[in-house]
């Protein structure tokens, strides 16, 4: 066959970020000597995808449906999930009539879209400030969007807790209305959020400065299964004016990650300005995808509109919520109990999806080499990750590497 010239040949090749590698390794859930805590996805008690029963039996509703079809949306998604996300999302400051709302393609495509839709239409700074240590995709989709990114201090690696104090210096200094992407609950990696007075501090810093806060909500539930708690900063920002958006994930409070469930919201000042950002929302839409993916919208339809259904899914959320802080607890509880160097408190007092551990490194390649333990390199640990059958061996595992490489 003859040698056919390519176009990308010599393209040098990016690689893949350690969070979306580590999930292609096959773990035998059998096997209590191999644990994943890499990916974001939550974990049943066997280790397991968990499909929340609420949405199981909606499932089971939509497929008896005759009248059920899977044809296209429209430019801007489903009316009744975008309306359901957005009660969800904003509560009481869900005023349709001000809200441009569009869905999208998971939480990625919500990040991305509201990336796109700012370096598009926006006079504000050209640099995102984003959080330093955040979400590993972040920098990238606003860079690809055409923005230049800057870090602001958000963590203090010795006491393992959030450093208000600079937080709220970067704030101050950065340029009058720049944007500043914000962790709206559970924040990735580090499980640190601010408090209600904080939160009420950095809005009146947003207010003086006219700043923008470009609110990325992946993990609404999952901190103290009730969307109504975990939404309190988005509602406070906007109950005070603060230009803002919502970058929505639901692939992960509605156990869809496959089904890639997400939605953009812009607040906007007045009725005419929100059909002029949906109108601009289209024309962006049609350019990347077209539609978004129907099934798992619909399926977030029928929850939400059925007030038993939506009832039992903020019980499996209070479910995840309570399990996740149980193996906190129960994490340190063990690393306690064998002498293990150093204070594990932080992890109690972190919340949401991950730990943000303080292991080195080197501590962490350990645990991957020596124990099958699959942990990034930063030390974060996606908590559902554990359970009965694995935690002693983890805690025995995490002993060993810290006494080993201190």
């Amino acid at each position: 066959m003859t040698n056919v010239s390519s176009t990308f040949h010599q393209k040098p090749a990016k690689q893949d970020d350690e969070f979306a590698s580590v999930p292609a390794v096959e773990i035998d859930l059998a096997d209590a000597y191999q644990v994943n805590l890499a990916p974001g996805t939550y974990r049943d008690e066997t280790g397991r995808p968990w499909i929340l029963p609420s949405f199981r039996l909606a499932a089971e509703r939509l497929i008896v449906d005759k009248g059920y079809n899977h044809e296209y949306l429209s430019l801007l998604g489903s009316p009744n999930f975008l309306r359901a996300a957005r009660d969800l999302v904003l509560g009481s400051a869900a005023d349709e009539r001000r809200v441009a709302s569009l869905q999208t393609v998971g939480g990625t495509g919500a990040v991305h879209m509201g990336a796109l839709l700012l370096k598009l239409f926006s006079s504000r700074p050209s640099t995102v400030y984003i959080s330093d240590p955040t979400w590993v995709n972040h920098h990238d989709v606003f860079i690809h969007a055409g923005w230049k990114t800057q870090s602001y201090r958000y963590y203090n690696p010795v006491s393992r807790s959030l450093d208000f104090d600079s937080l709220t210096q970067d704030v101050r200094s950065a340029p009058a209305k720049s944007i500043f992407v914000l962790h709206a609950v559970g924040h990735n990696p580090t499980g640190c959020d601010p408090s209600s007075e904080q939160w009420q501090a950095l809005a009146q810093l947003f207010e003086e400065n006219d700043h923008f806060a470009f609110f990325d909500c992946a993990y609404q539930g999952f901190v103290s299964g009730s969307f109504e708690q975990d939404r309190r900063a988005i509602e406070l920002f906007a109950s005070r004016g603060i230009s803002m958006c919502i970058a929505q994930s639901l692939s992960k409070n509605a156990g869809m990650y496959g089904e890639r469930l997400g939605a953009l919201h812009v607040l906007c000042g007045s009725a005419k300005s929100t059909q002029l950002v949906k109108q601009q929302l289209k024309v962006l839409t049609r350019r990347e995808i077209s539609c978004a993916p129907k099934y798992g919208a619909d399926l977030v339809s029928v929850v939400c509109s059925d007030h038993d259904l939506r009832d039992m899914w903020e019980k499996d959320l209070r479910h995840i919520s309570f399990r996740i802080t149980s193996m906190r607890q129960a994490l340190v509880d063990r690393l306690n109990k064998l002498g293990t160097p150093g204070d594990w408190s932080h992890i109690i007092r972190q919340q949401g999806m991950f730990a943000y551990s303080g292991l080195t490194p080197e501590q962490c390649n350990a645990l991957v080499d020596d124990f099958h333990i699959y942990v990034p390199r930063t030390g974060r640990m996606m908590m559902a990750g554990l359970n009965d059958q694995n935690l002693d061996y983890v805690a025995e595992a995490i002993h060993h590497v810290v006494v080993r490489y201190q």
